[in-house]
């Protein structure tokens, strides 16, 4: 599912498109329990996922998937479960 060799610093965020997308997706359905629709359309529900990995991981809730989230998203901390 992860694939090691895309480019982690590029930002994503609502709005955005695309198989980057899918793969947030993904991760926030096996890593931390969403049931997400895996349609690589960054919208609100994603958003609130996203944001609450980010607060309970100790981050900024900005709702912006960058290289710290990332490093969330691919090893999840533990008791950030939804």
């Amino acid at each position: 599912m992860t694939d090691p060799n895309w480019d982690r610093t590029q930002v994503m965020a609502k709005g955005t498109v695309g198989s980057k997308v899918k793969q947030i997706q993904c991760l926030l359905n096996s890593n931390y329990d969403y049931t997400l629709t895996v349609d690589g359309n960054f919208g609100e529900s994603t958003d609130v996922a996203v944001r609450a990995v980010q607060s309970c991981s100790g981050l900024n809730p900005d709702g912006q998937v960058g290289p710290q989230t990332w490093k969330y998203l691919d090893t999840p901390m533990s008791g950030c479960g939804h």
